[in-house]
């Protein structure tokens, strides 16, 4: 083989080379870019797909056993176990039942406290409930404000 060829096949090598690293360093970045989505409770801990959502510090409405589908795209389905654990109004009962919980749109969150204090995660900015009512039947609440967005700066 002459030196000609040689430098041929060695500038072939280079150039595939070359454009296996440029090609693969856009895909590995791309996959980085986006922070992952979490919950974050009342207390600021920053949890991705929780087993349970509590809405007051003490007793009160909360889902637990939670099965998400979809979490950290852009729309998340939970299924779960609706309860209220503080007491019953007079000659009533507290609803319990199925609870569907619909999470959507994660934006940039740079939580002000908690476990993830100062660091860029996602959360979800919308969510609504379907529970249990007292009365029978189930309704559909917007619990967008349990997200955690609000401890976002």
């Amino acid at each position: 083989m002459n030196f000609r060829g040689i430098a041929v096949k060695a500038g072939v090598l280079i150039a595939a080379l070359v454009a296996s690293l440029t090609l693969a360093a856009p895909v590995t970045s791309a996959k980085q870019s986006k922070p992952p989505v979490f919950w974050i409770d009342l207390s600021g801990t920053a949890e991705q797909h929780p087993g349970m959502v509590i809405f007051t510090a003490n007793a009160g409405p909360q889902v637990y056993k939670l099965k998400w589908t979809g979490w950290g795209k852009n729309k998340t389905v939970g299924h779960g176990t609706y309860r209220v654990t503080s007491p019953p109004p007079p000659d009533g009962k507290n609803p319990k039942g199925p609870a569907k919980i619909v999470a959507w749109k994660p934006v940039k969150c740079v939580p002000e406290f908690g476990n993830r204090k100062g660091k860029t995660i996602r959360v979800y900015r919308h969510a609504k409930m379907l529970r249990p009512v007292p009365e029978g039947g189930r309704k559909w609440v917007d619990i967008s404000g349990y997200t955690g967005r609000p401890t976002c700066k």
